[in-house]
């Protein structure tokens, strides 16, 4: 037994009276505090209120090495990251070292035949949920050890069962009680700084968990983004709202550094421990934990996360020294995260975390409840798939006091103002959809993306084809909209139909409705712009290449006068607060608005895996059994979202290594196009799973380089062997002079199938399809291999007569099918007939552009569709005026005078029809 001074004693004994003193005894009813002080550790035991008891205080010698500390350290972070050959065989072994090193650590604390044990074997006999244990040290070397390990033969790990465990300190006094914070939510203010750009872990690696676990109760949580995110922003937010959040969450670096001037380190010692914030430019801003204590003791906020990462750039006590400076000057707990997490432990942990908050638990249990969920769910993501961690012990908690944010609800009745809530409305406004599998990393881009735009409200997005721009742009806009940095966002595609005029009516029936189109076109123009200016929008402007791209046939090419529209607005909204992102295949020079470019590429090695990993699931692929071969085929790929999809399920057939044999001889031979807008990769793998295909797949498959978007089964049938619509079409004869021979439709569902099976196609439902954006050119490279540009602006003006009459063929009238489901179908028609517009109008074609049209405005007046029926008439009339009107059989150009009269005269007519 170790012979303590008198004055250490009372020091000691007035340290645990006065922690005791403010523990929260609603729900533990036994406490163990195990104190270190000098090279001694002392156990105090206390059963409700009663006078703290302690065993003799003991030598402390810790069980772990350097190289201990080290192998931990490379299985929690590393081993997922490449577990192949020997590593998974090491991992095992390290997991029975752990548990090794938690009952040594047992041993220290709770030798046998002692007080301590003593202690311990009465303060857990009404089980470890009535027990909490406390470690209570200055030197940040005792309080940076894994105590979380700590294992019992009769009870295991202890910290996952326990009510609660945390750390504290022995110098610093309880701060006085923080009041008045808002008792009907929880408030959290979020801070994501990643200083260090792409080799920083990725931007939403705890941001998207977190928003993910808030969904269920949402309604109780109020989370808010700090943009930017620099200290003087985080200053002025709080201060701005005193005893408003009841968290803030830092998600980014912490260090130390030893030459910091303020207070003396606990050990005496000059430096403290710093948090990484940006700067304005993205560059880091190095802020110590004193200047950010005293914020959140200004402005009371009681509860600090902390997910600072730890990195070899960092020095060991870095990560106790922030924890323990901002509990030292007045935060109620800091919780923290001892090493690197994964998204997925981040999901369960800080999911349950909150949750608990919410429902009225202290810090001490749902951090308890946080590390329970971890150790009941342990699989996380690898290259060979799921696999089980253990890294509950990563989350820790230090704390002065207990604290619980929201008082408990007793009331177990379900709130009837809860279910009778109208769900929030759209803020994603536009045809947008997210890829078959999800929107998939890209955090460093979106990270990219916000800091340009801050510094430029205008950019645009260059990238090759099927290299993911639409899809960045899609899942940058929600991530806007999930974290509240911009209220609206306006999502407009080029690839078929919008234009200048479509962009000031989207954004103007999306603000004031029907009200809208009663104004003359010159008040609306003034009255979007104005709104934009004055309001943090989000404006996308999709596939921008395709507004003077005139190799691309079928497409709504733009007037001089409209191409000048664009032009005016971006250079009025320079200034304003909206943004405005731009995609394209090239550089838009003409736009003469001093945008800032970004470039794209593939997808970032471990967003590829993501992907990848999605696409073995869909094809039936078990990642388990290939080689890691199929790592560098993903690299070799360029990251390329389309390449993996179209090559990827080839697996199932093939090996890494063979499929890698294919691509790289492809590579070597590729002649590359520079004026294409497609990368090599992206090209040798559509020939590559092109060529896997069937005979008769390749010979029909590029029948669909005529379509725009997406397609239906039924019209490839009817146009190639049965709806000939007599003298008029005769389609399937043109369709079998142009390819050889006439198909049925099992040969279509056949051809089809074995497309989609490839990743070439995306069903979305029974016989109806969709094509991405860069499909329609390559395949239209295949018909170029076989036929002239004439014979097939032949076959093209075959489908033109057919849409002609298609509108015909899908109403009830003729078919005999219900209205739903006839104009549903013309509906998943409408991109390919207003393609078929534009061909028409290309070929001056004005008898079957009107009739189109017609069919057209039959289906949007039959759905109430008046927004499109309006935009669509604008534009004929703004496009081509009177010599539209002369070149038109008598009989249309009644028709034609009609729509002029009611889309110049009569909208207010027009808006109580639809109402």
């Amino acid at each position: 037994m170790i012979k303590e001074s008198r004055s250490l004693l009372l020091v000691r004994e007035d340290f645990v009276l006065n922690l005791f003193r403010i523990c929260d005894y609603n729900m533990v009813k036994n406490r163990l505090l195990v104190n270190h002080s000098k090279n001694t550790i002392q156990l105090f035991w206390q059963r409700d209120q009663s006078v703290p008891r302690s065993a003799p205080a003991v030598d402390f010698h810790h069980p772990f090495s350097e190289e201990d500390l080290a192998e931990l350290r490379w299985y929690l972070e590393d081993y997922l990251g490449f577990p192949y050959g020997l590593e998974p065989e090491k991992a095992k072994q390290t997991e029975k070292k752990i548990k090794e090193w938690g009952k040594e650590l047992f041993k220290v604390v709770f030798p046998r035949s002692s007080k301590a044990w003593d202690f311990f074997q009465e303060a857990t006999r009404e089980g470890l949920d009535k027990c909490e244990l406390c470690i209570s040290s200055d030197d940040p070397s005792v309080l940076n050890l894994p105590w979380e390990l700590i294992y019992d033969t009769d009870h295991q790990f202890l910290s996952p069962a326990l009510a609660g465990m945390y750390r504290s300190l022995n110098s610093y006094a309880v701060r006085a009680e923080i009041t008045d914070l808002p008792e009907n939510e929880l408030n959290i203010l979020l801070v994501i700084a990643r200083p260090y750009g792409e080799k920083d872990i990725s931007l939403k690696t705890i941001a998207q968990p977190i928003l993910e676990s808030l969904q269920p109760i949402q309604n109780k949580v109020n989370l808010k983004v700090l943009r930017p995110p620099n200290f003087e922003q985080f200053e002025r937010e709080l201060n701005e709202n005193k005893g408003f959040y009841h968290i803030v969450h830092f998600d980014g670096h912490g260090s130390f550094d030893p030459n910091s001037q303020g207070l003396q380190h606990s050990l005496g010692g000059d430096g403290q421990g710093v948090l990484i914030f940006e700067n304005l430019n993205g560059t880091p801003q190095i802020i110590t934990a004193s200047q950010i204590a005293q914020s959140l003791v200004n402005c009371r906020v009681p509860i600090f996360m902390l997910n600072a990462c730890k990195s070899a750039q960092e020095g060991e006590e870095s990560f106790s020294s922030v924890a323990t400076r901002l509990i030292g000057l007045g935060a109620k707990g800091v919780v923290a995260m001892a090493y690197s997490v994964y998204a997925e432990a981040a999901k369960y942990f800080i999911g349950r975390v909150y949750e608990q908050l919410v429902m009225g638990s202290n810090l001490s249990e749902a951090v308890a409840s946080g590390r329970r969920e971890l150790i009941n769910k342990r699989q996380r993501p690898s290259p060979k798939g799921y696999l089980p961690l253990q890294d509950w012990m990563i989350p820790v908690l230090y704390q002065q006091e207990n604290y619980s944010p929201l008082a408990q609800d007793t009331n177990d009745k379900l709130d009837l103002e809860i279910f009778l809530e109208e769900p929030p409305p759209e803020s994603l406004i536009g045809e947008s959809k997210e890829g078959s599998f999800g929107f998939v990393g890209r955090d460093y881009d979106i990270l990219q993306l916000e800091r340009s735009l801050r510094q430029n409200p205008i950019v645009l997005l260059q990238g090759l084809a099927g290299v993911g721009k639409t899809q960045l742009a899609i899942g940058f806009s929600k991530w806007l909209i999930q974290t509240r940095g911009r209220s609206l966002c306006f999502f407009n595609s080029f690839e078929y139909g919008t234009n200048f005029v479509s962009v000031i009516y989207q954004v103007g029936r999306a603000i004031w409705g029907d009200q809208f189109s009663q104004y003359e076109w010159e008040k609306q123009k003034v009255a979007v712009l104005n709104y934009l200016k004055s309001q943090p929008c989000l404006l996308i402007f999709d596939n921008f290449e395709s507004l003077k791209d005139s190799s691309s046939s079928g497409k709504f090419l733009l007037t001089e006068s409209e191409c000048e529209d664009f032009k005016n607005l971006l250079h009025d909204l320079q200034g304003g607060k909206t943004w405005i992102l731009i995609t394209s295949r090239k550089e838009e020079t003409w736009l003469e608005c001093n945008y800032t470019l970004q470039k794209l590429s593939g997808l970032h090695p471990k967003d590829a895996e993501n992907l990848a990993s999605k696409i073995f699931k869909n094809a039936g692929i078990d990642r388990a059994k290939l080689s890691p071969k199929y790592l560098e085929l993903l690299e070799t790929l360029s990251g390329n979202p389309l390449a993996l999809r179209v090559i990827l399920p080839y697996l199932k057939r093939f090996t890494p290594e063979e499929i890698l044999e294919s691509i790289k001889f492809g590579l070597e031979s590729f002649q590359e196009s520079s004026e294409t807008g497609k990368k090599n990769s992206l090209t040798v793998s559509l020939d590559y799973s092109f060529s896997k295909l069937s005979e008769k797949t390749q010979l029909h498959l590029p029948f669909l380089a005529l379509f725009t978007a997406r397609f239906n089964i039924s019209f490839l049938c009817n146009f190639s062997h049965g709806f000939d619509g007599g003298d008029h079409l005769k389609s399937s004869e043109d369709y079998r002079e142009f390819f050889g021979e006439k198909i049925t439709k099992t040969d279509w569902l056949a051809i089809l199938s074995e497309a989609n099976q490839s990743g070439i196609l995306s069903e979305l439902q029974h016989g109806l399809y969709e094509l991405h954006p860069v499909l329609p050119w390559y395949l239209h490279q295949k018909l170029l291999q076989n036929h002239t540009p004439d014979e097939i602006g032949k076959i093209e003006n075959k489908i033109l007569i057919f849409y002609m009459f298609h509108g015909i063929a899908f109403t009830p009238e003729y078919n005999g099918s219900s209205t739903e489901e006839a104009y549903s179908a013309l509906l998943f028609e409408e991109p390919n007939m207003l393609r078929y517009m534009s061909f028409a109008e290309q070929n001056k074609d004005w008898d079957s552009l009107w009739t189109v049209f017609t069919g057209l405005g039959s289906l949007y007046n039959r759905l109430g569709l008046w927004d499109k029926f309006l935009l669509l008439g604008q534009q004929l009339l703004k496009k081509l005026g009177n010599e539209f009107s002369s070149i038109l059989s008598s009989d249309e150009k009644q028709g034609y005078f009609i729509l002029k009269t009611v889309l110049s005269v009569s909208r207010p007519n027009l808006q109580n029809r639809s109402a």
